[in-house]
């Protein structure tokens, strides 16, 4: 099987691996959503460590007791998720969150006040945000660009040096179609 026979079928895999990638990236850039790598066990079993989760924005006078919430927590981690177990609408007229993960024995002990929501966990796969979080800065930039930029100018090398081979054999000389 020579390099060009190969060549289909290698790009047709690529295209079928990256092609639902691609779509799935760009409907969660459209739609607005994030997507967050769940980095504790609190919300196990439902969002397990290691899971990325979909964070669909929500208006937060629309979020209720029980929806799984997404904010920034006051101590300056990362974001957190968290079931909303009571809303409180203080009167000065915004609103604020009692939350607690599932796996946690205890209600989280500041309320999330509106301003720090950033949306409510949709969904989840389990598992891919260990991949997204190893994708982190560099190897993303190394996985999809500097090795397919590599891949594409040895391919293009050895295509010229077999040009130059075909050029200067005896059989190409010989050929009034060469």
């Amino acid at each position: 099987m020579t390099r060009r026979s190969l060549a289909f079928p290698v790009a047709a895999v690529m295209a079928s691996l990256l092609l639902p990638v691609a779509t799935f990236l760009v409907t969660t850039l459209l739609l607005g959503w994030r997507l967050e790598a769940v980095e504790s066990g609190s919300m196990a079993p439902l969002f397990p460590v290691g899971s990325l989760v979909v964070v669909r924005p929500v208006d937060p006078s629309q979020v209720g007791v029980g929806t799984a919430l997404v904010f920034v927590p006051d101590d300056g981690r990362p974001l957190v998720t968290h079931r909303v177990v009571q809303v409180l609408r203080p009167d000065a007229g915004g609103v604020s969150f009692r939350t607690k993960g599932d796996a946690n024995a205890t209600i989280d002990p500041n309320p999330v006040p509106d301003r720090a929501v950033r949306g409510r966990a949709a969904w989840a796969v389990p598992q891919l945000g260990r991949v997204v979080r190893w994708l982190a800065w560099p190897r993303a930039f190394v996985l999809f660009v500097v090795l397919p930029a590599i891949a594409l100018a040895v391919t293009e090398l050895a295509e010229l040096g077999a040009r130059a081979r075909r050029s200067r054999s005896p059989a190409s000389r010989l050929s009034p179609t060469a």
